[in-house]
């Protein structure tokens, strides 16, 4: 079986096809393990779910 950005063939080929949008899998589990924070964390790229996170800590 081929691997497709950390997923299966079989698993990237169901996530793909599964009739959701893209919202409803930006959150999802095979995304997440598809493409997993600490590959964008790596590329030094702004996390807005970090920065709204630290904001809130100050309130």
């Amino acid at each position: 079986m081929s691997n497709f950005g950390g997923l299966g063939e079989e698993r990237a080929w169901r996530s793909a096809t599964n009739g959701r949008g893209p919202w409803w899998n930006a959150g999802a589990s095979h995304l997440n393990q598809a493409l997993p924070k600490k590959h964008f964390d790596q590329l030094q790229l702004v996390s807005l779910m970090d920065h709204y996170h630290g904001l809130k800590r100050l309130t």
